[in-house]
């Protein structure tokens, strides 16, 4: 961006020379041009301003987003280097009362329908 040269303070400050002899320009219109630009210049500095903030406001925004990414992208690292436990399905479940039915079977084959022989 170029360096300004003047400041709206600078324009509405600035004074004229009048030339003695012959036409010069009306003091009137030059004073009403010079209003005319002060206020776009103010408007094009309101405007500088604004789209400043914005900037800043996205640049914040763009930070908090990749910081969330970069979270994300930790946890799924995370998660992958977990080691992956699986859990049982319900027809390889054993449980104590199944281990006791199993044995009463053996025993059952081993000595016997008999139990009062033992």
């Amino acid at each position: 961006m170029e360096q300004v040269k003047y400041t709206q303070k600078d324009i509405l400050e600035r004074v004229f020379k009048q030339k003695r002899m012959g036409v010069g320009y009306d003091p009137a219109d030059v004073d009403s041009f010079l209003d005319d630009i002060i206020k776009d210049y103010g408007a094009f500095a309101g405007r500088i301003e604004q789209l400043q903030g914005e900037v800043a406001r996205l640049q914040t925004a763009l930070k908090a987003s990749q910081d969330q990414l970069v979270a994300i992208k930790q946890q799924q690292t995370n998660v992958a280097a977990e080691p992956v436990v699986e859990t049982p399905k319900a027809a390889q479940v054993v449980t104590n009362l199944d281990l006791i039915k199993r044995v009463a079977n053996l025993e059952r084959a081993v000595f016997g329908h008999d139990s009062d022989n033992i």
